[in-house]
């Protein structure tokens, strides 16, 4: 690789991780940290709160499996476009609603917008630099460490200044930072180069194909599994932690804490799986992601929670860029947008199924070890579909040629 390809491969990666900062962090996940601020401006029940999420998630569900075949059809950079475009929509929309039923159409376009952004995004870097897939899906996802760190001291700091309508101004800010995003990539990037005609590589297959692939399914179901371990141990750790006699200062720091160290998760877990091999370096993550989350059940100790902390801070974020290479090493690199799209739906439906089981469990089946004790269970079935993720299909010896590029 050139100085110049080089220069590149970093201007698209920031860019990328800009991006999730905006779809994932501000659009999706700062929405808890809004919540209390957002719902005493609105003056809603906890009940229309929660259903305002699910909301979103619905959105982000009902969408995401279409950007994958508009992304294949349309062009990666347009339908990022498109899709952060409404996002910013949303965020201007929410500065002003004025009451819940039409939060609910903006809540709803948070995730719309998302689904038709993340996956086209991740798909149209690997296009570019596939030979370090891992290291440009890592550094993309980043930006939910950075998101969530700058979320957590933002919005607080925007509501102490301004109690009324600092909820307000928080998704302002977020709209000028979309917004900003918007006209970069307008600007900065472009499709990926078009290779050959004769090239079997630059063949389509059919949806039909790509959902009937096992291996496909296989690294969709491993997607599934850590959506929920995911979205458990992030609802539930602080309630867990202070059910058992930490802190909620000591607790709050091991959050934040757990954002700092998720930052570098991605990018060096996917160059090392750029390096020793996919497959390889899915079954350690996983294993160590299992130990981990195992560790609060066996030992609800300060010191147990701290290393269950630091230890997930540290693979967590690896696991979802190992996954999400591992989607794309299957398939040729004209079904990647589909592939990944695909299995970004049973990551989905996962987050959906993981607070309802952990409810129910944390209510009437022991609390809360019984919720990390299925999510450790799932990681253990995780850790078996590991064994069979086979390694990428369609290695490229070196870039591809360009014969055409589209703007």
């Amino acid at each position: 690789m050139d100085i110049n390809q080089k220069k590149k491969l970093w201007l698209y990666s920031l860019l990328g991780m800009l991006t999730t900062i905006v779809v994932l962090a501000f659009a999706r996940l700062s929405y808890g940290v809004v919540l209390p601020f957002m719902r005493d401006g609105l003056q809603i029940t906890y009940k229309e709160a929660g259903l305002l999420g699910t909301i979103t998630s619905f959105g982000y569900v009902c969408t995401v499996m279409f950007a994958g075949v508009l992304a294949a059809k349309w062009g990666g950079k347009q339908t990022v476009l498109l899709g952060i475009s409404i996002v910013t929509f949303g965020f201007i929309g929410l500065i002003f609603t004025p009451f819940y039923s039409l939060t609910i159409l903006f809540m709803l376009l948070l995730g719309v917008g998302t689904a038709f952004t993340y996956t086209p995004l991740v798909s149209l870097l690997v296009a570019w630099f596939p030979q370090q897939k891992g290291f440009v899906i890592g550094l993309t996802a980043s930006g939910v460490g950075v998101g969530l760190l700058l979320t957590g001291v933002i919005i607080p700091a925007l509501n102490a200044s301004f109690p009324i309508i600092g909820w307000r101004l928080s998704w302002g800010l977020f709209a000028i930072v979309s917004f900003t995003v918007v006209l970069l990539i307008l600007l900065i990037i472009k499709n990926p180069p078009i290779t050959s005609s004769k090239d079997a590589n630059n063949h389509q297959s059919s949806p039909k194909e790509i959902y009937r692939n096992p291996a496909i399914i296989n690294v969709g179901l491993i997607y599934g599994i850590i959506g929920i371990a995911y979205i458990i141990q992030m609802l539930f750790i602080m309630s867990f932690m202070i059910e058992y006699g930490v802190s909620a200062t000591l607790a709050g720091q091991l959050i934040a804490l757990n954002g700092i160290l998720s930052i570098f998760s991605g990018p060096i877990w996917g160059i090392v799986s750029d390096k020793l091999g996919r497959r390889k370096s899915l079954i350690l993550t996983m294993a160590l992601t299992l130990i981990f989350m195992l560790l609060p059940i066996l030992y609800p100790t300060i010191l147990g929670f701290i290393v269950h902390m630091v230890g997930l801070s540290c693979t967590l974020i690896g696991l979802f860029t190992l996954i999400q290479a591992a989607s794309m090493d299957q398939v040729k690199p004209a079904d990647m947008p589909l592939a990944f799209s695909y299995v970004t739906l049973y990551f989905a439906v996962g987050q959906f199924i993981g607070p309802t089981v952990a409810g129910w469990l944390i209510d009437d089946w022991g609390g809360f070890k019984s919720a990390f004790l299925f999510s450790s269970i799932c990681l253990t079935i995780g850790l078996v579909l590991c064994l069979k993720v086979r390694s990428a299909v369609h290695q490229t010896e070196s870039e591809p040629k360009v014969s055409a590029e589209m703007n």
